[in-house]
This record gives C-alpha cells, structure tokens and sequence, in this order.
C-alpha cells in the first residue's frame, strides 16, 4: 500500500494537524517566506524527499487573504509534490478565493473562479476538494473528481447546544434558501424568508422581511461574510423585532473591514469554522475532510 501524507500547507496548519491525526498519517510541515521583491518562496520541510515518490500526498491550503499570495503557495506545493513523483496529488482548499466570480454579472468581466480551478488542475492536481463553495456549478467538467463538503451539520450541531427559545432561521436572500432550510431542520426551528436586493455597481443592499420573532432566537446561516451587510440588515430586522438572541453562523467568515462590529453592535454572535482563520474560528471542518478521504 503507498504511503500517505498530509501536507500542511501555510494557510491551514491547524485544520492540517488535526486531520493528520484523525486520519492517523503523517503531516509534513511547510517551510514559508517572502523575499524583498515579494516574490513567494515554499518548501516542504525534509531532507529525504524519496519518501514521497509513489504516496498518496494531501495538500491542504485554504485561499484566504493574502488570496494571492496563498494560491501561489497552493501552485508550489502541487508543483513539488508532481516532481518528487508523488502517485496522487489530491488538494483540499478549504476556502477558494474568487468563487463568487462565478459568471459574468458585466460586460467585459472574467470568470475567476473557473480560471483559478483550471491552473489548479493544470498544475497537477488529480483531485479537488473544497468546502462550501458559492456556487457548486463552477466544479464541474473539471477532468478530474471535485467536490464541496457541506459544514451546516457542523455549524448545527454547535448551536445545538446552546438553550435556544422557541428557534428561526431566517433566510436573507433567494441564494440561501436551501443552506437555511437544511440548518433549520438540524436545529428544530421555523423558517423565515426574507427578500434582498442589490445594486451590482455601489453593492447596497435593500431588504425585506417581516415574522414575529418577540423573545425567539434567531440564526443566520450563509457561506461567507464578508462585509457583513446582509447579515446586519437582517439581524437588525430581527432585533427590531424584539429576537432574544442572535447568532451569525458561516463557513467562511472573512470579516472585511468593520464587519464583525456592524454584528457585535446589534450583540450578535458570530460563529465561523477553521476552514479560514478569523476570531470566530470555533467550528472545526477537520472532521468532514476526514471522513471524506476515509471513504
């Protein structure tokens, strides 16, 4: 049977480690640095590298910011992982940077997101692994196996245990409407849907929702925040309503600019996995990479 790796890649060491271990395998530290020019340089940290010639290498490197940077780190590991003749390449990017250019929303516009899946492929990867991705479509006719694990049962099961009241799930906009209804059935709550609108060009967002919701807990569940803007508006609602407590869940909680104080500020909880790092990274997506490459 060939030997198998973890590659920990600069992006994700923890969730790395932590799969490393419920997988039983061994985990490779990555040795990372700029130089003056900004110019990205990587290595695995080993002197003998014939230990990787025939293994079933797995390299795990979320896109977060720096997105670029971190997607040039992921090219390098797939390239040293291809020439020191390893017999699969299968890479983990827990967050992928550029999902949500997903089509042409204007004229004159790249698809980043199908580009950025092309060179990861083209740079040698035999398989694809992601979590959440904004839209599932751009995974396909890949040429190789691809897939996005799903972290709502994850994000569930963490507000569980909480003692939630008389529990809703409002769903902010057409694009959640199946993340929401999924979560709320995990967590025994009603459904509410709200109506969301924005201007493509100035991003303002205009939102519509009504439900009583005096003395309930309320939860938020998306992909990403990123801005936080759909998220505030809708807690806002929810809190003008008289909601007892707030939760914003997502997998990917970016947190650009003063998006976690428009949330602290209504005194919503956020609550985020590992798949990125952030302050709010208490949900770890180790488990679900896990069993995937288990099966």
């Amino acid at each position: 049977m060939a030997s198998k790796f973890i590659v920990a890649g600069p992006a994700s060491q923890s969730v790395a480690v932590q799969v490393a271990n419920l997988l039983e395998i061994p985990v490779v530290e990555t040795e990372f640095k700029k130089f003056p020019d900004g110019e990205n340089y990587i290595r695995l940290n080993v002197e003998d590298e014939s230990i990787f010639n025939g293994s079933d290498m797995i390299i795990i490197q979320s896109a977060d910011f720096p997105q670029n940077d971190h997607l040039m780190e992921l090219f390098y590991l797939i390239s040293i992982a291809k020439r020191v003749e390893a017999a699969s390449i299968r890479v983990v990017v827990p967050y992928l940077a550029y999902s949500r250019q997903d089509k042409v929303f204007r004229p004159g516009e790249a698809i980043s997101a199908k580009l950025i899946l092309q060179m990861i492929v083209q740079a040698g990867a035999n398989e694809f692994v992601t979590i959440d991705i904004h839209a599932p479509e751009v995974l396909s006719n890949l040429g190789i196996p691809a897939t996005s694990l799903d972290s709502t049962p994850l994000l569930a099961n963490y507000l569980k245990s909480r003692d939630l009241v008389n529990p809703v799930v409002i769903s902010p906009d057409k694009g959640s409407r199946d993340r929401s209804a999924q979560f709320a059935s995990l967590i025994g709550a009603e459904l509410v849907l709200f109506d969301k609108s924005r201007d493509r060009i100035t991003g303002e967002i205009d939102m519509e929702g009504e439900a009583e919701l005096n003395g309930r807990d309320v939860a938020i569940v998306d992909d990403i925040i990123a801005t936080g803007g759909t998220m505030a508006t809708a807690l806002g609602i929810a809190k003008n309503a008289g909601a007892r407590n707030l939760y914003a869940l997502c997998s990917h909680a970016l947190l650009i600019g003063n998006a976690l104080f428009k949330l602290s500020k209504l005194e919503c909880e956020v609550i985020g996995t590992n798949a990125v790092n952030s302050p709010v990274s208490v949900v770890s997506v180790a488990p679900i990479i896990a069993k995937h490459f288990k099966e």
